[in-house]
């Protein structure tokens, strides 16, 4: 099959995953405001904590085999899925504590959460992703 053909098999798969970036991305942004605040809004929070999850959900299948071309993804995820996978999961553990802490109003540890989040968005961008 041409490698063409193979890339609009995955459209539906990258447009999700680069929409879901983009969303935690914002995400992200939007929590740490909410938290740096005075005057914290948990339901908010928690509220982001949950599509945050929900992001991560969407990632973990969104990197199928051959879905490569026409990516701004490096090959690196698909010749060592394991590592990628085992990074998207503590990315999302980072927002399932975000979450929780949320619900029990603890800032310390949704802020621990938000940066270990973070910390593997950083480190899967320098391995990952490629700007061209």
């Amino acid at each position: 099959m041409p490698l063409t053909s193979m890339a609009q098999d995955f459209a539906n798969e990258i447009q999700a995953r680069q929409q879901a970036f983009s969303a935690i991305e914002t995400k992200l942004e939007q929590a740490e405001e909410k938290l740096d605040s005075n005057q914290k809004d948990w339901l908010s929070i928690k509220l982001i904590g949950a599509e945050l999850m929900e992001h991560s959900q969407i990632l973990m299948s969104s990197f199928p085999e051959g879905s490569e071309e026409g990516s701004k993804a490096k090959p690196a995820i698909w010749d060592n899925p394991d590592k990628f996978q085992r990074l998207l999961k503590q990315m999302e553990q980072g927002f399932k504590a975000l979450y929780k802490a949320s619900t029990s109003l603890n800032k310390s540890d949704a802020e621990a959460g938000l940066e270990m989040a973070s910390d593997t968005c950083r480190s899967c961008h320098r391995s990952y992703r490629s700007r061209w």
